[in-house]
């Protein structure tokens, strides 16, 4: 009970300590407010007649705190008095009177003596130079003033500070004010050079129209405090209601860019426009008619943006993607700096240190929104260099950077490369987005499956991981880790079919096609990781043997393609530098022996390769796409010639063989004519060669191709006649004028039952369509016979001549014409 006791007691004690702390607080502060110094009076009276009745009006005035700032309400249009009692403040100092508004309709200081006679009329300042940006008044201590008086008033109603304060202690807040101005116009200077960059670089308009806001909000802030004189002279307050409404404006044309409004349905797209009409006119009105009430109009046109913002934050909520947040925090970054101003200058309510503190954060945030907005661009484009825009599976670039890291760490590993062709038929028949939606399904499968296999893990996502990684357009790979063994590609193989041997499906269609699968082994071969990747391409794009499920990287293969792609890349040059040189082997005519023309057999002796066979280089320059630019040689020199054969043998045809690819050549009989033109060359006298396998490939546009060309006056025939599978209607409805047998059929005529046939039903077939034959590979005196039997018209072979140089060539036809025509003479003229 005594510890009961005794605890209570120190709690009454306690409670009593404070109660007596807190009558002593409040009587101090009425004695204080009994004793005040400064008053405030609302009156119109001036000076003279307010002065006669000073301390009468005291009793009706408004107290206020000595020494210490007071916040006032100033009713719009009222004039106002600021009353100081000098005698109550503390001697020998000097006080200073201040106003914390810069923009005042009317101000005036006056000093009163004892009399309440006016002494000083003048204003006299403490730090001049800096009143415009807080008004203010030294009052030195003197014996002879009694009062001082500031007379205000302002158009409209707003809350500001005033204060009586020691000098020193003035000059320091004004000090720290202007350092704090100087601070927030520093942050928007950075905004707009900010902005300026982004649109040098991006050339975005929003950019633009956000430096444009950002002008005209730092404009509006050396108004709003006193600090437009300083950087142009003739710009009052008023001037403020159009730099606001042009503010705002820019904001919403801003925000029109920035959160995509455009991409919105269409009436909310139309209603922001014409809200952005609207907020121009205003702009414009309150720019050109001074008569509007500028205040009212400036709070419609904030009333207007905000609701569309808002309408346009719960549209944007329900977007919800990467951007989304950053939209949201921009969107409401500009709603706090216009709803700032909208209280500030529409309702004069809130202080200058709160609404500048609010102008410097939002435009930090408005800079840190864009450069979070560059950030995450930035983050998106790294991670589109990475990954594919379809597929989402890591890229070319992202697969090596994995396998330098495993060549690095001097790890083996085996890459696996697979081509499922059945994607392009997929997207020539589904479309393309199907397609992909088809492939990333069975992708998906693959991926799932790849877990329980020895796969290297290529990267961990929130969503997925992936083992597989996207390497062109149709191919795809994975990472095998450790030891190369075989069964263990085979299984991975056999994986692999599996997936696709369903094949990809949509609407009931079914589409199943093979899969190429290359596989290249580090370090056997190659020593980095681009090399063992090209190893593994190299190996898909083999051909693989029957019943072979993938390729392995050859060294062979590897080095028979290198040449391949030295040939492509030497024939460019071989045109130019003139490489390529024509022979020609003379056609006879089997009946006379007469020599009726020849054959241009184009030849090419590559500077490492030697004498590259036309059955090797022709091919190559169809796949390399320099095909037109062969041909285009071959008739341009062929002809060229057959000019000079034609001085020997007036009736002398030239045949030049053409691909496939030449007769979609549009610019081919443009060169035909004018060079015919150009050497005095007769149509009739050249025969293009076309091989059966070609007149097939384009069968729907062949005729009307080979008609322009007959138009021209050429002749047309098909070489090697029966190596391919046309119909006799098709050749009929061509019509050519030649048709020549493949030396194939030819060279073993003799002991052949079967080549026989072939001959005799060419020779045949051709009387039937009213064309004439010409055999190749004619070497013996007993084939000669056999088609001379079968009705051949023409011949050619090393029976005659072997194909000859332009100059040879000429010789032989001299030497030939010299002797008595029979086939034995040239017989013996081949060497």
């Amino acid at each position: 009970m005594h510890f009961i006791g005794k605890h209570i007691h120190r709690v009454v004690r306690t409670l009593l300590i404070t109660m007596c702390c807190v009558f002593l607080h409040s009587f101090s502060t009425f004695a204080a407010n009994e004793s005040s110094s400064i008053w405030l009076l609302d009156s119109a009276e001036p000076l003279a007649k307010l002065s006669q009745s000073l301390e009468q009006s005291l009793q009706n005035a408004e107290q206020l705190n000595a020494l210490e700032s007071s916040s006032i309400r100033l009713a719009p249009q009222t004039s106002h008095w600021l009353i100081i009692d000098l005698l109550q403040l503390p001697d020998n100092k000097n006080y200073v009177v201040y106003l914390g508004e810069p923009n005042l309709t009317w101000v005036k200081f006056y000093l009163l003596d004892e009399n309440s006679q006016a002494t000083n009329n003048q204003r006299l300042a403490s730090l001049e130079s800096l009143s415009n940006v807080r008004p203010h008044w030294l009052i030195e201590h003197s014996q002879g003033h009694r009062w001082a008086l500031v007379n205000f008033e302002h158009d409209r109603a707003l809350t500001i500070e005033v204060g009586v304060v020691a000098a020193k202690t003035f000059e320091i807040n004004l000090h720290q004010i202007i350092l704090s101005y100087g601070a927030i116009l520093g942050v928007l200077i950075i905004c707009m050079f900010v902005c300026a960059i982004y649109f040098v670089v991006s050339q975005q308009p929003k950019y633009l129209l956000l430096n444009a806001y950002f002008v005209l909000v730092s404009i509006g802030f050396l108004i709003d405090n006193g600090l437009i004189s300083y950087f142009v002279n003739g710009i009052d307050w008023e001037a403020k209601w159009p730099v606001n409404e042009f503010a705002l404006y820019f904001a919403s044309y801003f925000l029109y860019h920035f959160l995509a409004i455009h991409t919105y349905k269409p009436r909310f797209k139309k209603a922001w426009q014409v809200m952005m009409a609207c907020l121009l006119s205003a702009a414009v009105l309150s720019s050109l008619l001074p008569q509007f009430n500028h205040q009212w109009l400036f709070i419609v046109s904030c009333i207007g943006f905000l609701s569309f913002a808002a309408a346009v934050f719960f549209s944007v909520m329900k977007r919800k993607n990467s951007r989304t947040y950053l939209r949201v925090f921009m969107l409401m970054t500009i709603v706090t700096q216009v709803l700032s101003l909208f209280i500030w200058n529409g309702f004069g309510i809130g202080y200058h240190g709160v609404h500048n503190t609010i102008l410097l954060i939002t435009s930090l945030a408005i800079c840190s929104v864009l450069l979070l907005k560059d950030r995450q661009q930035i983050a998106a484009f790294n991670y589109s260099m990475l990954h594919d825009a379809e597929t989402k599976l890591p890229n070319k670039q992202f697969l090596l950077a994995q396998m330098m890291k495993k060549v690095s760490q001097k790890q083996h590993f085996s890459v696996l490369l697979f081509k499922p062709h059945v994607l392009s038929n997929a997207r020539s028949t589904f479309g393309f987005e199907q397609a992909n939606i088809c492939i990333n399904e069975r992708l998906s499968i693959l991926n799932t499956q790849l877990q329980t296999m020895n796969a290297l893990k290529l990267e961990i996502q929130a969503s997925r991981s992936a083992w597989l990684a996207h390497v062109d357009d149709s191919t795809f790979g994975c990472l095998v880790i450790g030891e190369l063994e075989l069964s263990h590609i085979e299984q991975f193989a056999c994986l692999i079919h599996g997936v696709f041997e369903e094949g990809l499906t949509h609407e009931g269609i079914n589409l199943v096609d093979s899969v190429d699968i290359g596989v290249a082994y580090y370090p056997m071969h190659g020593n980095t990781a681009k090399q063992i990747l090209q190893c593994a391409i190299q190996a898909m794009s083999e051909k693989r043997l029957q019943g072979e499920r993938w390729r392995m990287f050859d060294s062979e293969s590897a080095r028979l393609s290198e040449q391949r792609l030295s040939i492509a890349a030497g024939l460019k040059m071989a045109i130019d530098e003139n490489q390529l040189s024509l022979h020609f082997q003379p056609q006879v005519c089997l009946k006379t022996g007469k020599v009726v023309g020849c054959e241009a057999l184009l030849r090419w002796h590559h500077p490492v390769f030697g004498a590259v066979s036309p059955d090797v280089f022709i091919p190559i320059a169809e796949s390399a796409g320099v095909i037109n630019q062969l041909t285009e040689w071959v008739v341009e020199n062929g002809i060229q010639w057959q000019a000079k054969f034609c001085t020997l043998i007036p009736d002398h045809v030239i045949s030049i063989n053409i691909s496939a690819k030449d007769l979609l050549n549009k610019d081919l009989p443009v060169l035909l004519i004018t060079i015919l033109n150009e050497q005095n060359v007769r149509a009739e006298s050249v025969m293009l060669e076309l091989t059966e396998s070609a007149t097939l490939e384009e069968s729907k546009k062949i005729k009307a191709t080979l008609d322009d060309y007959r138009l021209i006056g050429l002749k047309l025939a098909i070489d090697d006649f029966g190596t391919g599978y046309s119909s006799l209607a098709y050749l009929s409805q061509l019509g050519f004028d030649e048709v020549k047998i493949d030396k194939q059929f030819v060279l073993n005529l003799p002991f052949s039952v079967n080549d026989q046939s072939i001959c005799r039903a060419t020779c045949d077939i051709a009387a039937t369509l009213g064309a004439q034959v010409v055999a190749e590979g004619i070497e013996d005196q007993q084939s000669l016979t056999m088609l001379q039997s079968y009705g051949c018209q023409f011949g050619q072979g090393y029976y005659f001549s072997k194909p000859l140089c332009a100059d040879d060539y000429l010789a032989w036809i001299s030497e030939v014409q010299k002797v008595e025509l029979s086939f034995d003479a040239t017989a013996n003229l081949v060497d």
